[in-house]
């Protein structure tokens, strides 16, 4: 497996009123999120967990080896690591329950939203994943999407493209 080195900006960067992309893989890249009754368990615990680290998730898709999420850091002190730490711990506990071990990754790739990057431009390339994935025609038949602030089949697509800093060309 291709390891990806990290590139964290330091901890300031990740705490206050900020948006951020997020793309967590699961262990050894294993394709666990095709089942619905986990990927609902999963989806409770990231509002859960997101909300009581003051965030809200604008939108989410889980794929079958990882899912996109777009936070958004609601307060001074809405601290991101500390949200993904929680939803990452509590969802792997979950997951063991159900006897599935090594639910995530250790680490997690985040792009901090820059000014000049439209909010729906990010929320549109993480409900057109599975469209990208060959797994379905339109993104609105994918299951495992959704968003916690709006009605999110009701987004216009396509909108703006965005793309990963990590998939650009460098």
């Amino acid at each position: 497996m291709e390891k990806h080195s990290r590139h964290h900006l330091p901890h300031p960067y990740y705490v206050g009123p900020r948006n951020y992309f997020l793309t967590i893989c699961t262990g050894q890249r294993r394709k666990l999120f095709t089942d619905a009754p986990l990927v609902q368990l999963l989806t409770s615990e990231l509002t859960r967990q997101f909300r009581s680290h003051a965030f809200t998730i604008f939108a989410y898709c889980f794929m079958p080896d990882h899912c996109h999420v777009l936070a958004a850091a609601l307060t001074e002190t809405s601290d991101l690591a500390k949200a993904v730490r929680a939803f990452k711990g509590v969802s792997a506990a979950h997951a063991r329950s159900l006897g599935i071990r090594n639910l995530w990754q250790r680490n997690y790739y985040d792009h901090i939203l820059r000014s000049s990057e439209s909010f729906h431009s990010v929320a549109a390339y993480i409900f057109e994943n599975p469209v990208r994935a060959g797994l379905v025609h339109d993104p609105h038949d994918w299951p495992f999407s959704g968003s916690f602030v709006f009605d999110w089949k009701n987004l216009a697509l396509p909108v703006p493209p965005f793309t990963p800093n990590w998939k650009r060309p460098v």
